[in-house]
């Protein structure tokens, strides 16, 4: 025979494993798909093949304990007749002189009569085929049935009552019939004398356990059967007001944002669910609205200073113009674009911030000396619209935060309230502090706001007074925006009072620890 090279073996063997791997990944690639296919159930069907199944399992072993139960009682029951038994034969044998005598209703073979336990209602039969057998203290076969003389029985039946202590025990016969056996020793003065065993079939209780089973078995399915539908039909109820609120919220997901779930009147996880679906869609109608009025706002301010710029380059490009001309339209195209550049600004500041990539510093910022250097800064402007500024900082206060960021609220506050202050008016910087917090304190005299716009007063281009839209020099519409979201980015607060008429002051609280 013609051996194979050992590369060719190896290449075999390569195939032949790489074919089993196909083979596996394919059966495993069919096992996903059937899976996939069938066992996409639903969570009411789910629900009822869990709760079958954990009702199965409880069933099987209450079951079992309950058939280990049985067994012992009825075990325990035999023992009860074997003991009444033994008593029985014990007041018919005696030990007189150092012999033991049987009175005359044994006989050579003893016949017990008929009797019951009071116990167990089961009759106590000894005849010709009773099983009991008498011994001296020797082990000497004093009296025996002849089905006794079948069964084979261990030391211990005859040691343990010679000691003192009962015995008892199942044996088998030749034909695997299970016998329970009770061994007990006769005594006089402490000493024993004889000992009597008795013993009776298990055969009747087996076939009792055996009956129990059965109806076990029988009674399992459809008990579990039963069950399934029941706890499918308690499912499909309990989900019925889930479909309801799917098929709502279904329209509700095309668009018609109007549309609220119905709440079911009963206080459950239901009803908790509706609310909660009801307030989802509440802020998702708001977020909506406000996505739209600021895309509008923003298109809107957007166009304002493109159009600006576009009607002077026209002007310039149409007219001849002389040269003092042509500066005055730069000048003018160069406002509109610092405007333009600002609101850009502000938009880009706001969308990172709402993605959550802006990261704010952590470092000591000195709030009395960055107020001054703000109100320095807009000092000249302050005094060309006739408002005078004063800044109130009674002693060093210094936090932990973005300066860059502080400065921009500033910045804000103030340029908010040098657009609505009158000339002749009069703005208030204020830097206080206390033991947990730092405030900022922005008043000023100018025409207030009206009590139904301070709710809205910090939402991204809303104006309580739209005559100051285009003022020269004019806010974006988001600066005050800005500071609200600085400020809770600081884990700060920021409120306003005012009253139409008299002015308004912003209270910015600022956390004093380090982060």
């Amino acid at each position: 025979m013609k051996m194979q090279p050992p590369y060719l073996k190896s290449l075999h063997l390569y195939m032949l494993r790489l074919w089993q791997g196909c083979l596996a990944s394919e059966a495993a690639r069919s096992i996903r798909e059937l899976r996939d296919r069938f066992w996409p159930l639903g969570i009411r069907l789910q629900l009822t093949c869990w709760y079958t199944g954990v009702l199965a399992i409880i069933i099987l072993c209450s079951g079992a304990v309950a058939y280990k139960h049985l067994d012992t009682s009825l075990e325990s029951t035999a023992d009860t007749a074997l003991n009444l038994r033994i008593q029985q034969i014990a007041n018919e044998v005696s030990y007189r002189n150092g012999h033991i005598r049987f009175d005359e209703s044994i006989g050579d073979i003893p016949r017990l009569s008929s009797t019951a336990s009071p116990s167990s209602g089961i009759a106590v039969d000894v005849d010709a085929s009773s099983i009991v057998r008498i011994l001296d203290s020797k082990g000497r076969v004093l009296r025996a049935t002849p089905a006794f003389q079948r069964l084979s029985l261990p030391e211990e039946s005859l040691a343990q009552p010679l000691s003192g202590q009962p015995w008892k025990g199942t044996v088998k016969t030749s034909s695997d019939q299970e016998i329970r056996i009770a061994s007990q020793a006769l005594t006089r003065h402490g000493k024993p004398y004889a000992i009597v065993q008795v013993g009776e079939s298990l055969k009747q209780l087996h076939a009792v356990l055996h009956q129990e089973v059965v109806l076990f078995v029988l009674l399992t399915p459809e008990v579990l059967m039963m069950c399934a539908l029941i706890g499918s039909w308690l499912s499909m109820r309990a989900f019925a007001p889930i479909h309801k609120l799917a098929a709502t919220a279904r329209r509700i997901g095309e668009g018609d944002l109007q549309q609220r779930v119905p709440v079911p009147q009963p206080r459950d996880e239901v009803q908790f669910l509706a609310m909660t679906l009801n307030d989802m869609i509440e802020r998702l109608d708001a977020a909506f609205k406000r996505q739209q009025r600021f895309v509008s706002d923003a298109s809107h301010e957007l166009r304002t200073p493109v159009a600006a710029i576009r009607s002077k380059t026209d002007v310039a490009l149409l007219q001849d113009l002389s040269p003092r001309e042509y500066v005055g339209v730069l000048q003018g195209i160069n406002t509109e674009a610092e405007r333009l550049s600002r609101l850009i600004n502000d938009l880009l500041v706001l969308a990172r911030a709402d993605e959550g990539r802006t990261l704010l510093a952590q470092e000591p910022v000195q709030l009395d000396f960055l107020v001054k250097t703000v109100a320095a800064n807009a000092e000249e402007l302050a005094q060309e619209r006739g408002i005078t500024v004063e800044v109130q900082t009674p002693q060093p206060v210094t936090i932990c935060g973005d300066e860059a960021r502080l400065i921009q609220v500033v910045m804000n506050l103030l340029d908010n309230a040098l657009i609505y202050t009158q000339a002749g008016g009069h703005v208030t910087l204020k830097v206080e502090q206390d033991e947990a917090a730092a405030r900022i304190i922005v008043s000023d005299t100018g025409q207030g706001i009206a009590p139904e716009h301070l709710p809205y007063i910090f939402e991204r281009f809303y104006r309580a007074d739209p005559a100051h839209q285009h003022h020269e020099g004019g806010s974006s519409g988001l600066g005050l925006a800005i500071v609200d979201w600085v400020v809770r980015a600081h884990n700060g607060s920021v409120s306003v009072k005012s009253q139409p008429g008299l002015g308004s002051t912003f209270i910015v609280n600022l956390p004093r620890g380090t982060k």
